[in-house]
């Protein structure tokens, strides 16, 4: 089945409030994934010049659902206008396009949606995403990357990851299996240089540093209010940005300043597809073996809370794990496969698969692998 995804990224004291709203436009399922967005906190006066603006870091709740292709406009434009998200620091929305070939009877995947919008909010076409997994303590290192060069604002999550440390010998035991998820949205035509600073200082090519890689997004707005100041200037630069953003129409008017940085010399994986298999908690681990022995690298699995409202209108709300796996394409079929003959679609697991394209994506890898 072909869905669309909707992602919304908003701070924890207006979730709650959306996912009410979610709910009254017919919304029956929905994923609630606890992370945290970054910012620049830039000082004033002389000392700006000489002193390295900090980080701070604010609680924000993910929210996920999907919902079909004829309502991607209609709800991305509702929630775009009441909650205020062309503003910079309000959050951010986003669709991507997914598959999902098994779900449980327990998920709810078809939804009815009591909305229609005449008139379409301008989203930005022109995005890409990139995502990195990184060692536990990292993560506040590559969200400064992109805060530092004017990109947009990650979210970062957490989760647990298996597999590819197993791979590294006694190297396993220095790499602690905790790992940190930063996701970025921004324009495409800054993506490519992003992820090469991610790879050069996040030095993700050194053994069991972590993973990067780039994912299509068809539509959306981004948080672009990358710094805070106690300046007394009526508007903002990530303000006066986003204002030039709308009146463009986008953001391919920005002359990339990361333009020089993409041109080193990589080699990159392709033709991978992303995995994302949702299952009951302390499922996870057994899945994650059986897709490994199908030709999956690796997974991180993450903690999310499943939201969905019963017959009786009452709200379920229940702990499950999502295992993340980036994986070749070919290895897709198989895996699904050996998820199937372990029962997760209809058993006490309670499993939910759903894939999404991934463009490229960097990571360590072994001469002998390289060469083989």
């Amino acid at each position: 089945m072909k869905l669309i995804k909707i992602t919304i990224i908003v701070s924890k004291e207006l979730s709650q409030i959306l996912v009410d709203d979610l709910y009254a436009l017919g919304i029956r399922q929905i994923f609630v994934e606890l992370g945290r967005t970054s910012i620049l906190e830039k000082s004033n006066g002389i000392s700006h010049f000489f002193k390295r603006p900090s980080i701070s870091t604010y609680p924000v709740e993910i929210i996920s659902l999907f919902v079909h292709e004829d309502d991607e406009l209609s709800l991305l434009s509702y929630v775009a206008r009441k909650y205020d998200l062309k503003t910079s620091g309000k959050g951010s929305i986003y669709s991507q396009k997914i598959k999902i070939p098994h779900a449980h009877p327990d998920y709810i995947i078809k939804q009815d949606i009591h909305l229609k919008v005449d008139k379409g909010e301008n989203f930005f076409h022109q995005l890409m995403g990139i995502g990195c997994i990184v060692q536990r303590g990292e993560g506040d290192k590559i969200s400064k990357i992109a805060l530092n060069y004017g990109a947009s604002v990650p979210a970062t999550t957490h989760g647990e990851g298996s597999g590819a440390r197993n791979k590294l010998g006694l190297l396993r035991i220095t790499i602690p299996p905790e790992k940190e998820l930063i996701n970025l949205t921004l324009s495409k035509h800054d993506a490519e240089a992003v992820m090469e600073l991610y790879i050069s200082e996040g030095k993700l090519d050194e053994p069991g540093r972590g993973l990067a890689y780039l994912y299509p997004i068809r539509q959306g707005l981004v948080n672009t209010k990358i710094s805070r100041s106690s300046s007394n200037q009526a508007a903002s630069i990530e303000q006066m940005i986003s204002a030039i953003d709308s009146i463009k129409g986008g953001m391919e008017w920005r002359k990339s300043r990361l333009e020089h940085e993409s041109n080193k010399r990589r080699e990159f994986l392709s033709q991978l597809t992303e995995m994302n298999l949702i299952c009951e908690e302390g499922r996870g681990t057994a899945l994650t073996e059986a897709a490994m022995s199908s030709g999956a690298p690796g997974a991180t699995i993450c903690k999310i809370r499943s939201v969905r409202q019963g017959d009786d209108l009452e709200r379920i709300r229940i702990i499950r794990e999502v295992c993340k796996m980036i994986v070749p394409t070919a290895t897709v079929d198989g895996i699904t496969n050996a998820l199937k003959d372990k029962g997760c679609f209809v058993n006490e697991d309670k499993a939910m698969l759903y894939t999404l394209p991934v463009q490229k994506a960097f990571t360590y890898r072994a001469k002998e692998i390289r060469e083989n």
